[in-house]
């Protein structure tokens, strides 16, 4: 009698041991969902920082609960991503109030732990997506920098885009602003990094950047040629200029700064040939055309071809360009008529 009574304590005492053992891991899974629970009521009120680590806390408590708590585990891995990336959002929509660099460079930060918390909970679509705002934002970081004259810093803001996106043709071309605007001497570097622009923006079907970078590339040479003109460096302004033709081929200012160039060193069948050719190609009124026509008159009066002269100097005579080819046509080559 007294061994079944000991029996039933045992018995009574494991039931009691289970029940309590049930109770306790009922109690510790909710505890997880209430955790999990609170996490998404801090995420819907932005607070993001506190919903992830309530979420991490929920994780914490479901893990030990083992497979009890494994569907907690899996609720929250799929949810933080999304929180990492909204307070990524977030920092940006402050960094758009703010717009300085200190408030950019926590955007990137939170944007690359964006990417490598969703990478490591297997949430590929906004890992990538995060990397790519990443390299994005680094290309707006060299742009404050470059505003603010921080040229070496900005260079290096751009490289670190480009070696994230080898294909981002923008970076290249504004590695060649600057740099042209760094230092003088960084002249054939900056067209170097239009000539990437170019090649990649052609590669990626970005006509926008191919486009601009045509454009500075012409723009830079026709200055330095005009300027080689000035300092009467003759030869090294044909050079130059032909360049800018290399970038657009139909630029009437190039053809003209041509004609200029060529008429200084009396080859005045090239200085005509580009004469004409830039009024052809000159799409803007008298006032553009005027200075044009006295290049060409003056070739014509140095070959002595009288009669295309006088043509091309009447032609001049309109704005700043009025008196001297109404001068030349008077008292140089003593026109028949020099009125318009």
């Amino acid at each position: 009698m007294k061994h079944l009574k000991k029996i039933s304590v045992r018995f009574l005492l494991g039931l009691m041991l289970v029940g309590f053992s049930t109770n306790l891991m009922a109690q510790d899974r909710g505890a997880a969902v209430q955790a999990f629970n609170k996490a998404l009521e801090l995420a819907k009120s932005n607070e993001y920082d506190q919903a992830i680590e309530m979420y991490n806390q929920a994780i914490a408590q479901a893990e030990q609960l083992g497979e009890e708590g494994q569907d907690i585990v899996q609720r929250v891995e799929k949810q933080l991503p999304s929180i990492y990336y909204q307070k990524a959002l977030a920092s940006y929509k402050e960094f758009q109030k703010a717009k300085s660099l200190s408030s950019l460079e926590t955007t990137i930060e939170n944007f690359q732990e964006a990417s490598e918390m969703s990478s490591e909970y297997g949430n590929d679509d906004i890992s990538g997506k995060a990397d790519q705002v990443v390299t994005q934002l680094y290309y707006t970081k060299s742009i404050l920098q470059y505003k603010s004259s921080n040229y070496s810093e900005s260079l290096a803001s751009l490289n670190q885009a480009i070696e994230r996106n080898p294909n981002y043709a923008k970076a290249y071309y504004q590695k060649g602003i600057v740099l042209k605007n760094q230092e003088s001497s960084n002249f054939e570097r900056a067209l170097e990094q239009f000539d990437q622009a170019i090649e990649v923006g052609n590669r990626v079907n970005d006509n926008q950047i191919v486009r601009k970078a045509r454009e500075a590339a012409h723009d830079e040479l026709l200055y330095r040629g005009s300027k080689a003109t000035e300092s009467k460096n003759y030869k090294t302004a044909v050079t130059l200029l032909d360049r800018a033709l290399e970038y657009e081929t139909e630029s009437a200012d190039a053809h003209y700064r041509l004609a200029e160039a060529y008429n200084k060193q009396a080859l005045w069948n090239q200085a005509i040939s580009h004469a004409n050719t830039a009024l052809e190609l000159e799409n803007g009124g008298r006032t553009e055309k005027a200075k044009i026509y006295f290049e060409l008159g003056t070739a014509y009066k140095n070959q002595g071809n009288v009669e295309q002269a006088c043509g091309a100097f009447k032609n001049a005579a309109f704005g700043s360009f009025k008196s001297p080819a109404e001068h030349q046509m008077e008292f140089e080559l003593k026109c028949e008529s020099t009125t318009n």
